[in-house]
Parts: C-alpha cells; structure tokens; sequence
C-alpha cells in the first residue's frame, strides 16, 4: 500500500510538473515581447549627424544618444562645450527615452501649470531632449546642451528627424 501510494505522488509529481513545463513553455512565448531599440552603429551616427550641423551653426554643445529604455548609446562633447552641459544633455535624453515624450512637454507644462514636475523621479523639465522614432515606436532619444532653449531644442528636433 506504501509503495502504491508512492508511485501514485510520484505520477502526480511527474504529471504535475509536465504540465508545468508546458504551460510555461507556452506562456514564455506569450510573456515574452522584443523592443525596437536604436542601434550603437545608428547612435553614433546620429552623434556625429549632430555635431556637423551644430558646427554648420556655429554651436558648441554635448549630445547624448540612447536606446529606448534611456541607455547611452552615444556622446559627444564638443571642443569649447561647457563642462556642465555633459550630465545635463545625458539627463534630457534619459527622460525623454523613459518617459517616450520630448522633454520640452515637461518643461512647457511646468511653466504654464506651475507644476512640481521636476520633484519626479527621472522627469527634466527642460527642452533640448527629443525622441527618436521608427514606424511610430520610440527606439531612443536625443539629448542636447550647451546652447540656448530654442536652438538646443531645435537641433535637437532635427536630428531626430533626420534617423532613417
């Protein structure tokens, strides 16, 4: 009886755990979603697409590049950009990439709201951090300083625009 009752725990253990197994094979697929995301080779060529036309306009800046979730990909400082510009361009792309909106959106509803947005974790209210889209799917941002707000934000739109 001690044996039959053992084998019958061992059936159930083994059933069980097949059963299991399937189940989780099959919700992996289910659970488990791949995420566009900017390449290193697209960053650093959105980097250097930056920096020739801040040249062509006479700007002095640093630019950070990331993927979808705000990792950097790619930065660049300029020769004569402000030592304080390379967080700060950093800090613009990240939020734009993990919030998946332009920064200036933040920056423009804490002037006109007078909201404490900043005080969130991870939100710049600022201009100058743009995202960069693929078929309509946010696979990373644009992060410029160094400039003026209008020019930071308006270099860093057409860089964004210019990913193909």
């Amino acid at each position: 009886m001690k044996t039959t009752m053992s084998m019958a725990a061992l059936s159930f253990a083994l059933i069980a755990a097949a059963s299991s197994s399937a189940q989780a094979a099959a919700g992996t697929t289910a659970s488990v979603v791949s995420q566009e995301n900017l390449s290193t080779t697209a960053a650093l060529q959105l980097a250097g697409r930056a920096t020739e036309i801040a040249s062509s306009r006479d700007m002095k800046i640093c630019i950070a590049v990331t993927d979808a979730d705000g990792h950097l990909l790619a930065f660049t400082r300029m020769q004569g950009a402000y030592a304080g510009c390379v967080e700060a361009s950093i800090a613009k792309a990240q939020s734009a990439a993990r919030f998946a909106i332009n920064t200036i959106t933040f920056y423009d509803l804490a002037r006109k709201e007078n909201l404490a947005i900043g005080t969130i974790p991870g939100i710049l209210p600022a201009v100058g951090g743009v995202v960069v889209k693929h078929d309509g799917h946010v696979i990373g941002s644009v992060g410029i300083s160094g400039a003026t707000d209008l020019t930071e934000q308006k270099l860093a739109e057409d860089v964004a625009a210019s990913f193909r």
